[in-house]
């Protein structure tokens, strides 16, 4: 089949069929599954009025994922970046970077900076073993998670020792994996176990691997291993109250040398977490279930570079040493209530947030010449100064039932106040810092009409904001004489209105959802070139930049899904994604669009054993930002996994790209210019990927 007709079969499919916007088990019914990313508190997919994507604990077993990337390889409306060993970050119908919150059992993820090409550095390290489920709310989710959710939220749940355990006394499992893309080698192993009433689990992985290669294998070597640990207790405090502490460790090395001596690096990333959880189901008049959790996180990354170099005073050799530091202190209290006023229904979800953060930067720099004499000594390096930034939100939702089984409508609002103070610093006198404060309202309103028992009509609209980042308020530093990053205190926050209308059904042996968006986002932070410098240079000009607010960024788009049940073995699954989005003050594309896209995926399963196979496909790019910008031609590929289970063991195995197609993913090398070399961005070839499990 050739790419344009693999590409229409699939745009033909999806039109038709449509998805569900679900991967619990493949066959598991949207109306099965529980969210909490939009209210809160659990609920029915099915109940929620925006979009949600799910990935549970089976998805990623059955199709073999190990990172963010391989998790969300079959969904629509989301891309990701970044590969195992490295950072990595999902856009969310076209928005991404710190545009996105993550939330991890219920704390906030460490914040980033700017890497390129939309891509975080800092964030993304994390462990997908012992994960229970991610959601991933489509569109503005202010008004329940604050600040950084303009675009969207990823919510990342791990299991607990009683998801583990379920009615036993003990419980253990040993796997072992392996993942041709990265060459990674993993070794993991959970147990745990009743201690009376209480109970606790102690979850470890090991992972070694390299860089992910292109499909030449050309990239440079790099080496990376990764430890994880995450160790829960349950407390049991009564018969309606429980405390769940969570220590969660995570480490990864990574370790390239281009040439010895002249051009290594070795990159640490270091991140600790404590939280300690409260439940109580005691009903008062107040509530009727709280949560309230206090949390802390550390994350330390530190690059250490050998570079060789040459001056006008000669050959040097540079050790660099540069860092990214953040603690977090947080605390959150969720509580619910049900309330019946005549006969109207409702469930009141309302509570509070707060965290600090304290965020630093710092660059040094050692430099010795060739005959060895140290002529820089851990010279302090500007980048920007850092920041303690503090974020306070009061929120509350009502989740009103006016016709039962008919209409049901959730409105919420939150109100929020920030404010990010710069550290001083002796390096940024020439700069400009001022501490930035503000406040922050954000509306939502959603609603589920059914028009009968297998069809609803739903709406929402949704306001969202950020806060302007340290990196970008505060960033000052440059190249001399080429380029220089000026810090900008002025920066507003950013805000996004979105309005999504959408059509899903869910029937004995279909489901499907069909959802129209359109979000307007207004005081979009940009990297702007202010002005020119002329040089000591002949022909040569130093580039000004700054991080500047644009008037106003539109997105709009489609998303087409559903699941065929065809016999109690067989389904189809599939998926479209159409997105548009342009700056509406120069009328050019934005590079963070991805082209039209989707997937089918067709899975027989037996008693034992089931086998999937799935095709994936995007059309051609040429919606950039301008003439000089890079297209990309459009692709399709095979994907092939199986996973069979024999008492206590489970094997899971897939080949993916199985027709070894050589392509390029448009998020790759958006924004790049049009000449750039595509080789070095392409995608794996052909790989295996496998993992074995035994449970005790």
């Amino acid at each position: 089949m050739t790419l344009k007709h693999s590409s229409i079969a699939l745009g033909v499919v999806a039109a038709l069929f449509g998805t569900t916007d679900v991967k619990a088990d493949e066959f598991e019914k949207s109306a099965d599954v529980i969210v909490v990313s939009g209210s809160r508190v659990e609920q029915k997919l099915s109940d929620v009025a925006g979009s949600v994507s799910v990935v549970t604990e089976q998805a990623l077993e059955q199709e073999v994922s190990i990172d963010l990337a391989s998790a969300f390889r079959y969904q629509t409306g989301i891309t990701t970046q970044g590969s195992a060993g490295n950072a990595q970050a999902i856009t969310v119908r076209g928005i991404g970077g710190n545009r996105v919150v993550y939330i991890k059992d219920g704390r906030r993820l460490n914040d980033a900076y700017e890497g390129g090409q939309g891509l975080l550095i800092g964030r993304g390290y994390l462990d997908l073993e012992g994960v229970r489920q991610i959601e991933v709310a489509k569109g503005a989710a202010s008004s329940l998670y604050g600040s950084d959710a303009l675009g969207g939220i990823v919510v990342i749940a791990t299991k607990s020792p009683s998801d583990y355990l379920a009615d036993a006394a003990s419980y253990a499992h040993l796997s072992a994996g392996y993942h041709g893309a990265s060459d990674e080698q993993s070794l993991s192993g959970v147990f745990a176990k009743r201690l009376g009433e209480h109970a606790a689990s102690v979850q470890l992985t090991r992972r070694d691997g390299g860089q992910t290669q292109n499909y030449d294998e050309t990239l440079p070597e790099a080496d990376y291993t990764s430890t994880a640990a995450v160790l829960k207790g349950e407390l049991t405090l009564g018969a309606q109250s429980s405390l769940l502490t969570t220590l969660d460790y995570y480490t990864q090395e990574t370790e390239q040398v281009l040439a010895a001596q002249s051009h290594e690096t070795k990159e640490e990333n270091d991140s600790l977490s404590v939280s300690v959880l409260y439940n109580s189901s005691a009903a008062t008049t107040l509530y009727d279930n709280l949560e309230a959790q206090v949390y802390f996180s550390d994350y330390e990354q530190r690059s250490d570079q050998t570079r060789a170099g040459a001056d006008r005073s000669g050959p040097y050799v540079d050790t660099n040493d540069y860092r990214f530091e953040q603690q977090i202190v947080g605390t959150r209290l969720v509580l619910d209530k049900q309330l019946n006023v005549g006969d109207v229904a409702h469930q009141l979800v309302y509570g509070a947030d707060f965290d600090q953060y304290d965020t630093q930067r710092p660059r040094y720099k050692s430099r010795r010449n060739l005959q060895g004499t140290l002529v820089k000594d851990h010279e302090p390096q500007k980048a920007f100064p850092g920041a303690d930034t503090r974020l306070i939100g009061l929120f509350v939702q009502d989740n009103v039932t006016l016709l039962p089984d008919t209409l049901s409508v959730n409105a919420g609002l939150r109100l929020d106040s920030y404010q990010m103070d710069p550290k001083q610093s002796a390096l940024y006198t020439d700069g400009v810092f001022e501490k930035i404060d503000a406040t922050a309202l954000s509306p939502k309103l959603g609603v589920v009409y059914s028009l009968s028992q297998n069809l609803s009509l739903v709406g929402q609209y949704a306001r969202g904001f950020k806060i302007p980042p340290h990196d970008q308020a505060y960033q000052s530093h440059g190249v001399e004489p080429f380029y220089q990053i000026i810090p900008n205190s002025d920066l507003d926050p950013e805000y996004s209105d979105s309005i999504e209308l959408g059509l899903k059904g869910n029937f004995d042996s279909s489901q499907f959802s069909v959802a129209v968006f359109h979000s307007t986002f207004d005081d979009f932070i940009a990297n702007q070139l202010v002005r020119t410098e002329p040089t000591f240079i002949p022909n040569v000009s130093k580039q000004v930049f700054q991080y500047q607010n644009i008037e106003e960024v539109k997105i709009k788009g489609v998303e087409a899904n559903l699941t065929l049940w065809l016999n109690d073995q067989l389904a189809i699954d599939s998926g479209l994604t159409y997105l548009h989005g342009k700056n509406s003050q120069t009328d050019d594309y934005i590079e963070s669009l991805s082209p039209l896209n989707g997937f089918v995926k067709a899975r027989y399963e037996s008693e034992q054993w089931s086998l999937t196979t799935a095709l994936r496909a995007a059309s051609h790019m040429d919606k950039v930002p301008s003439d000089a910008a890079i297209k990309t031609a459009g692709w399709a590929t095979v994907d092939v996994f199986a996973d069979y289970q024999w008492h206590s063991w489970q094997l899971n195995v897939g080949v993916f790209n199985l027709l070894d197609k050589e392509y390029v993913n448009y998020e790759r090398v958006a924004g790049s210019a049009a000449d750039t070399s595509l080789s070095q961005y392409t995608m794996p070839g052909r790989y295996l990927a496998a993992k074995v499990k035994i449970t005790f």
